[in-house]
């Protein structure tokens, strides 16, 4: 009979991490600040403990988070190395190729939904984000911070509490912080380098996406198709700002940003409320209770927002539309 996962303190794998000789540390797929900034201070963790550690990623990063990075990312990670995953609530989300090839070794995260995949895990559902975990190994193993990790640790919270201002910061958060900046984070610069980054063909997709938002009682569902990109000359990843920008209309309780990509529709998902995170798993997806996400296939944005809308009228009162059953 296979043993029921466990859920390691914080003692148990600083003691694992002392024990490395290589590792490779990677996110999941479609990597946020969170993702990137945890990834990259256990990079630099494993290194102060006399290890070998390299960061591995199949995707691109992000432009706004490389100047994180302590490497050129892997596209595959070393045979001989220990896989490390931090902030990735499933193991088909990893960032690089596993399966049968690279056990993980420690799963590192604060997804409620996780479930403890690891032959380590770290996982703390009240964390504001990966980062802070990986900042209480720091503590834990008593390895001072330097510029180059505080920054990283930084960037992993401030964009995952959304600059401070969502419903997952902590008075912890807040002590952490006054950390980094001893450790010489400076918040303005950090700030110009995350989001001081954009192109016009980013602020014309964001555009596209306001004026392609409807709103349902309490609901806005905001959509981008491939003749929003080629309009534009943006990508996908250029409107998932999208999503912040919805949340700033007065009564609504979900709001929902649904973007065409190939093969079907990516969608995010974020409440102050309701629980979102429940919603994404019954498509496949999964995040937090109040901010996640799921991918749908074959279907396009329209569809995908069809569909999205008969779930959302058991939850929230969706207006008219409760009563003609169809967005059209």
């Amino acid at each position: 009979m296979q043993a029921k996962a466990k859920n390691n303190t914080t003692r148990e794998v600083a003691d694992f991490l002392k024990g490395l000789e290589r590792a490779a540390v990677t996110t999941h797929t479609g990597a946020d600040g969170d993702a990137i900034g945890s990834a990259v201070a256990l990079v630099y963790l494993v290194r102060s403990l006399g290890a070998e550690a390299v960061f591995c990623h199949s995707e691109p990063v992000p432009n706004y988070l490389r100047w994180l990075l302590p490497n050129e990312p892997l596209t595959e990670c070393p045979p001989d190395h220990d896989l490390l995953v931090v902030d990735t609530s499933r193991s088909d989300r990893v960032g690089v190729p596993h399966e049968d090839v690279h056990p993980v070794r420690l799963n590192l995260d604060h997804h409620e939904d996780n479930p403890l995949y690891g032959e380590f895990n770290l996982v703390d559902a009240k964390a504001a984000a990966s980062a802070q975990i990986v900042a209480a190994l720091y503590a834990e193993l008593k390895v001072a911070l330097d510029k180059q990790a505080a920054q990283a640790i930084y960037t992993g919270v401030s964009t995952d509490t959304g600059g401070f201002r969502f419903r997952n910061v902590s008075p912890e958060a807040h002590e952490l912080v006054a950390d980094l900046l001893r450790a010489g984070v400076v918040p303005a610069e950090v700030n110009d380098r995350i989001n001081r980054t954009g192109t016009v063909q980013q602020l014309n997709i964001v555009g596209a996406s306001m004026a392609n938002a409807d709103r349902y009682g309490e609901a806005i569902v905001s959509t981008v198709d491939k003749n929003d990109y080629q309009r534009t000359g943006a990508t996908e990843i250029d409107s998932k700002e999208s999503i912040d920008r919805l949340r700033n209309v007065a009564g609504v309780e979900v709001v929902a940003h649904l973007r065409e990509i190939e093969g079907g529709t990516k969608a995010s998902l974020r409440s102050e409320s309701v629980d979102v995170g429940e919603i994404a798993r019954g498509f496949g997806g999964g995040g937090h209770r109040l901010a996640a996400g799921y991918t749908t296939h074959q279907k396009t944005p329209q569809e995908a927002k069809e569909e999205l809308l008969q779930v959302l009228k058991g939850l929230v009162n969706l207006g008219d539309l409760d009563n003609t059953g169809s967005a059209g």
